[in-house]
């Protein structure tokens, strides 16, 4: 057993920094107590050990409360979507076994209306019959300073962004994410005065770890709702963030806005999608301390980063697995595959969830199959391809998307594009592709020409979609079953 996180950092340097949203910083000490009256406030509203807690919240202070208050109450959360559907919702809720869930004004309506009618707590005053805010509610905070973390216990259901199919729950545990904080640690190294902006939801992996390893590293979070380029960028100038996680997206975006580099960033991890060549470059060559990064829900967020030099030496790697972490590239027969040749990403270490919501639990030992296609170099540096589902077979033939997609970025007309695999009745599958442009005035017929210098005949797309922009998921991941939807209708 070990001290909770978020206590043990308010007694060793309570005047630190530890959250900063908007204009309003709170030190170490100051978010302990905070979190000591949120966690004695759920208490008080029937919140019990061992219980599973729902929490259906923005990037906001209550949202980073309920995490650091899950070890004093002795509670498991599941981490919602805040865009869910209701039908989404409710499959998650059920599944999670997931009696109380803690809601805002914006997300209210959609936890009433759950026929899993879980308790629901808003964390708003809201005028409402059915439910008690949580400010109105009193507690003993003097009863919730301190928790007890048993490493092997669960900490967090979060689920699988679903892109592809259906969400999975995975469950990880306090040890996960303490090994998968002192293996970033080694990657990226920590300074005392660093400070994190993070723009990604906190239920999702990416946003999570950042919160949390904050904390253990005794470090600052500054939170942020949405993403939004100017009023970021502004952010970057004016004060001293030194770290960043961003899609490439938001890296575009930025670089659109703000040219070159804020003069305290010391390191953007950049990951949740593969990185185009184009965007490395242009980011590198403006002075953006790029560090390629690979990771999983399932594995408590990174796997794999490569540091800035790394980028520039071979840009598209994600760099070496982390300390803790082992890498294996298989052929179908489950044998390793040699460098340079493309297979089957398998992931084993101590960051690894403990098991799928509802599946068999896997061994400490295991090897976790990621869905996703790459290889290891001869340097044992890791270039990832696309995930397994997103490959297309056409004729017979294998295509990648990101080869295609990274083809027609070339273009300069091209801002943004995605590449799926589009049902055929004569092909099994022939090759779409969604496209965002910078110029309005190019035609489709240009863009195909220019493909057809760049790419074998079989791997040119056959269906096209101009669209204003590409359906995502909050984390920035194209949701590529909305793209084939599109395209379906193109074709």
């Amino acid at each position: 057993m070990m001290r909770d996180w978020l206590s043990a950092q308010a007694q060793a340097r309570p005047e630190g920094a530890a959250l900063i949203i908007g204009d309003t910083t709170l030190t170490y000490r100051a978010l302990h107590e905070q979190t000591a009256t949120f966690a004695s406030r759920l208490a008080a509203a029937g919140v019990e050990q061992g219980a599973v807690v729902g929490v259906l919240l923005s990037n906001r202070l209550e949202a980073a409360l309920a995490v650091h208050a899950a070890p004093r109450l002795g509670v498991t959360l599941a981490l919602f979507n805040t865009r869910l559907t209701p039908a989404e919702l409710d499959a998650q809720v059920r599944a999670a076994v997931c009696r109380i869930l803690v809601c805002e004004r914006d997300t209210l309506l959609a936890a009433l209306a759950l026929p899993s009618a879980p308790h629901v707590l808003c964390v708003d005053p809201v005028d409402d019959p059915r439910l008690t805010p949580v400010d109105r509610i009193s507690g003993d905070s003097a009863a919730y300073c301190e928790g007890a973390i048993d490493l092997d216990a669960p900490f967090v259901m979060m689920f699988t962004s679903g892109t592809t199919g259906t969400p999975r729950g995975v469950v990880l545990t306090y040890g996960a994410f303490f090994a998968s904080a002192m293996a970033s640690a080694y990657r990226i190294g920590v300074l005392p005065g660093d400070r994190w902006l993070c723009v990604l939801p906190l239920y999702h992996i990416g946003g999570l770890s950042i919160l949390l390893r904050s904390c253990l590293y005794g470090t600052a979070v500054d939170l942020w709702q949405r993403f939004d380029a100017p009023a970021i960028t502004e952010r970057l100038k004016a004060t001293p963030i030194t770290l960043i996680s961003l899609v490439p997206t938001m890296l575009y975006r930025l670089l659109d806005d703000a040219g070159d580099a804020p003069p305290n960033l010391r390191l953007v991890l950049l990951g949740g999608a593969a990185a185009p060549t184009d965007l490395l470059e242009r980011a590198l060559e403006a002075g953006w301390p790029i560090a390629t990064t690979y990771g999983l829900t399932e594995a408590a967020s990174q796997v794999a980063t490569a540091l800035p030099d790394e980028v520039r030496r071979k840009p598209g790697s994600v760099g070496r697995p982390l300390i803790f972490t082992h890498v294996r590239v298989t052929n179908e027969q489950g044998r390793d595959q040699p460098p340079g040749v493309y297979g089957n990403i398998l992931v084993r270490g101590p960051t690894l969830m403990r098991g799928y919501l509802g599946e068999t639990p896997l061994d400490a030992d295991a090897w976790f199959a990621t869905g996703d296609i790459g290889y290891l170099d001869a340097d044992g540096d890791l270039w990832v391809v696309q995930r397994r589902s997103d490959l297309i077979i056409s004729g017979g033939e294998n295509i990648y998307p990101a080869e295609v997609e990274q083809a027609l970025r070339q273009h300069p007309a091209v801002a943004d594009v995605a590449v799926v695999g589009v049902p055929s009745a004569e092909w099994g599958q022939q090759v779409g592709a969604a496209i965002v442009l910078r110029d309005p005035s190019v035609s489709v017929e240009a863009i195909l020409a220019f493909s057809r210098t760049r790419l074998a005949g079989y791997k040119q797309p056959r269906v096209v979609r101009i669209v204003a922009e590409l359906p995502r998921t909050a984390s920035g991941k194209i949701q590529r079953e909305a793209v084939i939807n599109l395209l379906k209708v193109a074709g």
